[in-house]
């Protein structure tokens, strides 16, 4: 049974496993195709246009293969709020969603509404001192060019690398839960790894500036996360320790 999104995850109550598959990622770290950065008014989102589609497989997923859709983030005010997921109490200052949907369905727009539909992969993302990540300067160089809502510009193709920079085959918190923004479809198989991903305070500090209205330029896309959700019931949630082949196909 699925569960509203986020919730906390906490290792002293979710469920141990060493014996999934591996999560394998295809394509999403190339250099081909065109990757494109929007201001979409409620976060900075990025898109792919490549003639064959990233896509994920295996972990929690099993056989069912889920295209990727989009990239956004979520991000607070200052620097020790702006994820959606708790870790052990803990908050960090951003978090990513990588959304993929089912290919067994037409497009995102008919998977969301299924219980199998969605597949989003979260990085927790903290910033720690003033040493860029280099991998984020990726993203980071485009966003003071879309800081008008609905601005769009082309970016490096590779600009996912930063998060291949951790293991993506294990050591993740696994669950059935929904969508974080309206409809909250409870959709989404949610796969969340547990070592956050560390770049620079002004790395985090650029997304800030990014403007939610045309009229008024004070205003800006902050606090764009939801709450902790308090379930009715406690939901299945498994931490994925190792798996049964370690090595992740990038």
């Amino acid at each position: 049974m699925a569960v509203q999104s986020p919730i906390g995850l906490d290792i002293r109550e979710v469920n141990l496993t060493d014996n999934l598959g591996a999560l394998e990622y295809h394509g999403h770290f190339d250099l081909t195709g065109r990757a494109y950065l929007e201001n979409t008014q409620t976060s900075a989102q990025i898109t792919l246009d490549r003639t064959q589609k990233p896509f994920i497989i295996g972990g929690p997923l099993g056989s069912q293969k889920y295209i990727f859709e989009q990239l956004h983030f979520h991000w607070g005010d200052h620097d020790h709020l702006g994820c959606e997921h708790t870790l052990e109490g803990c908050r960090y200052s951003m978090e990513g969603h990588a959304v993929h949907y089912n290919a067994k369905y037409r497009d995102f727009q008919e998977a969301v509404t299924k219980p199998d539909g969605i597949a989003v992969t979260g990085f927790f993302i903290q910033a720690m001192g003033d040493t860029d990540l280099p991998e984020f300067n990726k993203i980071t160089h485009g966003i003071s060019k879309v800081t008008e809502p609905k601005s769009k510009i082309q970016i490096d193709p590779d600009c996912l690398t930063w998060m291949s920079l951790q293991d993506l085959s294990r050591h993740y918190y696994t669950y059935k839960g929904s969508l974080t923004t309206p409809p909250y479809y409870e959709s989404v198989t949610w796969i969340v790894y547990k070592s956050p991903v560390y770049v620079s305070r002004r790395q985090i500090e650029v997304f800030r500036n990014l403007c939610c209205s045309k009229e008024d330029q004070t205003k800006k896309i902050i606090n764009n996360f939801r709450d902790v959700q308090r379930p009715r019931h406690n939901p299945r949630v498994v931490f994925v320790r190792n798996c049964i082949n370690v090595k992740a196909k990038l």
